[in-house]
């Protein structure tokens, strides 16, 4: 059996789409395969997607599983029913460790789900994909692009939403889709944040606690800026948060202390007082990115 699988962090909408489209193109293909996760998702698997009639199977890996790993390659964040020594397969988007897997596709570009996409045209079989599966990439292609408005964005990812688009015919998806995932983010701001949230050593700049929540309209979120620092306060005195505004293409970036603050502003070449306001909108990666540049 092929077992496909993400970070054992969280799942994100470009994690859990890709596996969900990836198994069932393999599948079309004659391959045993299954897609297995422990973690849980965020709030950008909304409720109508988890509703689809597809997700995570439920199947216990043994010893004669093959692994492909997607969405991440941080040998890190490596769930712990994964032999390391039979993964066949890396495809991610966040760069850094190319040079540790002898199978990887790992390439700076919008979402992981684009590279699903171009597979399925690759095989011929686009015109296989169900309606259902189209919305789910066209999800996390809007999600990691923040609507076609990151720097990360590719002619890739935009070539890869029209694609799917004509699949599912539908052609005003993206303010629904957030509009949706903000409304989740609202009724459990807690759960949103703590499942949204990387830990990772960078460098010195940036702490090694990032969260991050990607909404329409950032009002209502920055009423309930108390709660926000309390949920961060319990990771610890050292953290950042990016919440990401897309009606108005704005990262507003809240921090622990007047230090994080200090190197923020040296980062960004910017002033702030409650929050740092970057424009245009920063994904967490690009923020990551921006730091490691630095040194």
């Amino acid at each position: 059996m092929v077992v496909l699988t993400v970070g054992k962090s969280y799942i994100d909408i470009d994690g859990y789409a890709s596996g969900i489209a990836y198994r069932e193109l393999l599948t079309m293909q004659g391959i045993s395969v299954k897609f297995v996760s422990n973690a849980v998702t965020n709030s950008s698997v909304t409720k109508s997607l988890l509703n689809l009639p597809y997700g995570i199977d439920d199947y216990k890996v043994n010893s004669d599983d093959k692994f492909i790993l997607l969405d991440f390659s941080n040998p890190n964040f490596i769930p712990e029913f994964v032999d390391i020594g039979k993964v066949i397969e890396v495809i991610d988007h966040h760069p850094g460790y190319e040079d540790y897997w002898d199978n990887s596709v790992i390439e700076e570009i919008g979402a992981v789900a684009t590279i699903i996409v171009e597979r399925y045209q690759k095989c011929g079989l686009l015109n296989k994909m169900k309606k259902e599966i189209a919305l789910l990439l066209m999800a996390a292609i809007l999600d990691n692009t923040l609507n076609f408005t990151a720097k990360i964005t590719s002619d890739r990812d935009r070539n890869a939403y029209k694609l799917l688009q004509d699949i599912s015919k539908e052609y005003n998806f993206a303010e629904k889709y957030f509009l949706e995932c903000q409304k989740c983010i609202e009724a459990d701001l807690k759960t949103s944040i703590n499942n949204d949230m990387k830990i990772e050593y960078v460098n010195d700049i940036i702490p090694d606690v990032f969260g991050q929540l990607t909404i329409w309209d950032i009002k209502k979120i920055l009423d309930n800026k108390s709660e926000i620092y309390s949920i961060m306060n319990s990771y610890g005195n050292k953290w950042i948060i990016n919440i990401i505004s897309l009606k108005d293409n704005i990262s507003y970036i809240l921090y622990s202390d007047s230090i994080v603050k200090s190197k923020l502003e040296k980062l960004f070449n910017c002033r702030g007082e409650d929050y740092l306001i970057i424009k245009p909108a920063l994904i967490r990666k690009e923020v990551m990115k921006k730091a490691k540049e630095v040194i």
